[in-house]
């Protein structure tokens, strides 16, 4: 945007070719008549407009207030011509700055979203984390903002409050391999307790889901640890008892029956009320001819 606004007055000396609208715009533009150009600019934008003609309309447009219209410009400009992303990204920058000062969020948010499409690395900490921090922001949006945005939080509740969401938006959006790592550092810090209610539930989820996962893959070993996983959770809730019932599905399939007997008997004797694990568990353990024990057995800290 810089270097054309000071070219602006030879634009028109530049492009012999320019169609009359350009020219016109040129020249309102060189006078100091932003809305003028703009409108002339802006006629020429409809279907494939040249390069020029979008980061021309982007300047005329952050001259005159019309932020979203400047963000939308130059988000062309990257698209038609990767060779001025840099272009792109500093016009960006500057429809930012103007949205914070004018305290236009819906701006804000064009251009920062704008600016992590063209220049991922660009994006500056505090915008990231002024709009993680907006309700109804798109969550294909904040899974890549949130990263910048938990480096510019300015303490750690909000540090664990930006990991618990990023984390449940990596399990909705890109699925549970990378959310588990976030849930897993959110149970290493969180103090807060209903934060780290959420991270057990969540990581379990995830766990158990993995673990199907390595089951369908042929991969054991693995599924046996993820389900080991989410059963340590809270072998109590619904997640945790299809865990531990699904651990000794798989230590039976491995040959390791004692581990398997473990897990059905403390899938038998968990549940206050019977339900259907606990059925598929007595199942299973008078196939291996056991019966259930009065007492529950103390499961392993890892089943």
């Amino acid at each position: 945007m810089t270097r054309w606004a000071i070219a602006a007055g030879a634009a028109c000396l530049a492009c012999g070719g320019a169609p009359d609208g350009e020219r016109r715009g040129d020249e309102a533009y060189g006078r100091g008549q932003f809305a003028q150009a703009l409108t002339e600019y802006r006629s020429l934008t409809g279907g494939k407009a040249h390069p020029r003609i979008w980061a021309k309309a982007g300047a005329a447009a952050l001259r005159t207030g019309d932020l979203r219209e400047a963000a939308d410009a130059y988000l062309h400009l990257a698209g038609e011509d990767p060779n001025r992303a840099q272009e792109a990204a500093e016009g960006l920058e500057a429809v930012a700055r103007a949205a914070e000062r004018a305290e236009r969020s819906d701006a804000l948010h064009q251009a920062v979203v704008g600016l992590q499409t063209v220049a991922p690395d660009r994006v500056p900490g505090r915008y990231a984390l002024m709009l993680a921090q907006e309700e109804g922001a798109d969550p294909a949006e904040l899974v890549a903002l949130l990263p910048r945005a938990i480096a510019a939080a300015p303490d750690q509740s909000t540090v664990d409050s930006l990991l618990a969401l990023h984390a449940r938006l990596l399990q909705e959006t890109s699925g549970c391999g990378q959310a588990m790592f976030q849930y897993r550092a959110l149970l290493r810090r969180a103090r807060d307790t209903a934060l780290v209610a959420q991270a057990r539930e969540g990581a379990a989820d995830c766990a158990l889901s993995l673990g199907r996962r390595s089951v369908s893959g042929g991969r054991d070993d693995d599924a046996a640890l993820w389900f080991a996983e989410a059963a340590r959770m809270d072998s109590s809730s619904a997640t945790g008892r299809s865990a531990l019932f699904a651990y000794g599905e798989t230590r039976l399939v491995q040959g390791d029956t004692l581990a398997a007997a473990l897990a059905y008997q403390a899938v038998a004797s968990g549940a206050e009320v019977p339900d259907s694990f606990s059925r598929k568990a007595r199942a299973r353990l008078a196939a291996l001819g056991l019966t259930p024990a009065a007492n529950p057995i103390p499961r392993p800290d890892s089943p």
